[in-house]
């Protein structure tokens, strides 16, 4: 923990509140008040959680077509719809709705809308379906995604301009019970279920396309949704494992992040909320029908939190140093590998979002390369030389592939290296030792190569690439195999553990010679690694005959253990930095092609005053 007298004589703000880092870090839920009438299944509409408006759904008896009006302390029973129905979509205002699709039930298409007082019918969806995607603005720009045509996934979406619909360009995955924030013109759409999976995926629209994006961090479809598509909620939902989920997620623009959970979790429920600062979410399905009621607000302003920033919180009377929580992060689970392989490579220095693996062995060798944009993997064009064992250094659009082994027939150690630039890989100067086994570190144009095997012996080697060709220059203190490196440039390198026997010796690298320091907490070899020479991680490896999980942060003098990988594993694939990195690959026995992400949150840590 920092000393207050270590940074007094700074300028440091006041607030009475403590930084976060988003709006919805600062949101919570909040017991409302019941419906009158417990169901699931039914519509919503309405901009925040104190004006909305729930409609039609089902009991737990049957259909029915109640329709409640909430004004932030009760609800109203106001005039019913002229299709009961559940399972259907709303879209608008509590003046102004539109209810579209459900079951009634059959699998129906009627569409009505709401003026404030009464239903009118009005024209119908194309495509009759339920458990559909609806958004939360405008009635007059609805958007219905995807749903459940009985049978068979939708992928139709269709646009809707206040009168009638019109079928648009479909999602790139067709969804059953997808969560939708945002309206016609522009909109985001995350989970669902392919039947019988459950999807983490989302995409944007844009009035004319779907992209993918970043994926949620809780699979599950049927819950509710709110905001816009540049700063959405998700909220509730079931994983189709008989599990109901509590999870809120809130959407920055370009990630999701869980905040805080749900009171009651239950899935088929009434959401709404035009902002994801004001939202509701209201009876619902777990066990039984529901009538609770819940709201969620979040701070219209606030302070985002600044690493390195220094601030006095004038209420609890603290001084707060803003602080990248490496004990507290964790590994989450990302997409799969289109292959499944060990002994393979990355590049991806900068951020776990934008990483290129390649080569490994699926017996046999192979060539193969993906790219990884957050949410999946695409192949992409092959290296020149199936190998495995290599090592590789830069980042997913300026690669090095170096050194490793091909394998039978013909089995050799290689010197062969290639570079990526973004589409192919070109063959360039070879390495003046072959061997497998290395380390690899830098950049396209400035990088490490650092031990490794010679198929003979255990080499102390370290040859420095400029960018045209690789010099031999001064060697580590311990030969070894499997070890890992790190490091932003040829002039800076942490290397550590590998093997015989198995180490955790550490070594750092300062552009002219190696200084051993402190060692790994768990001896290891064929383990990976991210960050820099200064701020690390090393993950996974294979302390014989075991295979491990362990996850060790290095701040500069020392590694301290954190969270562990989901999944133990060597032989696999390490990309990104101390506080965001990328697990792909490996073995756990048998090929994976699993992939496990590391993301360190900021925290406000109190500063002593001693």
């Amino acid at each position: 923990m920092a000393n207050y007298s270590d940074i007094k004589g700074f300028t440091v703000q006041t607030l009475s509140t403590d930084t976060i880092a988003n709006q919805g870090a600062g949101g919570s839920w909040a017991s409302g008040t019941s419906l009158n009438t417990g169901r699931y299944g039914l519509g919503a509409s309405g901009t925040s959680n104190s004006s909305s408006l729930a409609f039609s759904g089902n009991n737990g008896s049957g259909v029915v077509n109640n329709t409640e009006s909430y004004n932030g302390s009760s609800w109203t029973e106001l005039n019913n719809v002229n299709t009961s129905r559940f399972y259907l979509g709303g879209q608008g205002t509590s003046t102004a709705a539109l209810a579209f699709g459900g079951e009634t039930p059959g699998v129906t298409a009627n569409s009505e809308t709401w003026d404030g007082t009464n239903w009118t019918e009005g024209n119908n969806l194309n495509t009759a379906r339920l458990t559909l995607g609806s958004g939360s603005l405008a009635y007059t720009e609805a958007l219905c995604v995807g749903g459940w045509k009985n049978p068979g996934v939708a992928s139709e979406v269709e646009s809707y301009d206040g009168t009638s619909w019109t079928e648009i360009a479909e999602m790139n995955t067709a969804r059953n019970g997808p969560m939708l924030s945002g309206d016609n013109t522009n909109a985001i759409c995350s989970g669902g279920s392919i039947e019988p999976g459950v999807q983490t995926k989302a995409e944007l629209w844009n009035g004319s396309a779907w992209t993918e994006t970043s994926e949620i961090n809780t699979a599950r479809y049927n819950g509710g949704a709110a905001g816009i598509y540049t700063g959405a909620l998700i909220f509730g939902g079931s994983n189709q494992g008989g599990t109901v989920d509590a999870e809120t997620e809130f959407w920055d623009g370009s990630s999701w992040t869980e905040v805080a959970d749900l009171s009651n979790a239950r899935y088929l429920a009434d959401g709404a909320g035009a902002a994801n600062s004001d939202a509701i979410w209201a009876g619902g399905y777990t066990s039984t029908a529901s009538a609770v009621t819940e709201e969620w607000t979040a701070p219209s302003t606030f302070t985002k939190q600044v690493l390195g920033q220094l601030y006095f919180n004038s209420t609890t009377n603290t001084f707060k140093e803003t602080m990248t929580d490496i004990p507290g992060a964790t590994w989450a689970s990302g997409s799969t590998m289109n292959t499944a392989r060990d002994q393979l490579a990355a590049a991806g220095n900068s951020v776990s979002t934008s990483t290129l693996v390649f080569g490994g062995d699926t017996t046999p060798h192979v060539a193969n390369t993906e790219q990884y944009n957050g949410s999946s993997w695409t192949e992409v064009n092959d290296l020149n030389s199936a190998r495995r064992l290599l090592s590789g250094a830069g980042t997913n659009t300026a690669a090095l592939a170096m050194a490793g082994f091909n394998g039978p027939p013909g089995s050799q150690n290689v010197t062969a290296t290639e570079k990526y630039d973004g589409t192919s890989w070109t063959e360039v100067n070879e390495q003046n030792t072959a061997r497998r086994e290395t380390a690899g570190n830098g950049t396209q144009t400035s990088a490490l190569l650092v031990s490794g095997y010679t198929g003979t012996a255990y080499v102390t080697n370290v040859e420095s690439w400029d960018g045209t060709n690789f010099t031999e220059i001064a060697e580590v203190n311990t030969g070894r195999a499997g070890l890992e490196s790190v490091g932003t440039d040829n002039t800076t390198s942490l290397a550590f553990g590998g093997n015989p026997p198995t180490t955790g010796k550490t070594e750092l690298w300062n552009g002219s010679s190696w200084t051993e320091v402190g060692d790994l907490n768990t001896s290891r070899y064929n383990l990976k690694g991210s960050g820099s020479s200064t701020a690390a991680l090393g993950f996974g490896g294979g302390p014989s005959p075991a295979v491990v999980a362990n996850t060790e942060s290095w701040n500069g003098s020392s590694w301290t253990e954190v969270n562990d990988l989901a999944t133990a594993r060597f032989f696999h694939s390490g990309a990104g930095s101390s506080t965001a990195a990328l697990a792909a690959g490996g073995s756990t026995g048998s090929d994976t092609g699993a992939t496990e992400e590391f993301t360190a949150a900021l925290t406000n840590k109190t500063i002593t005053t001693s």
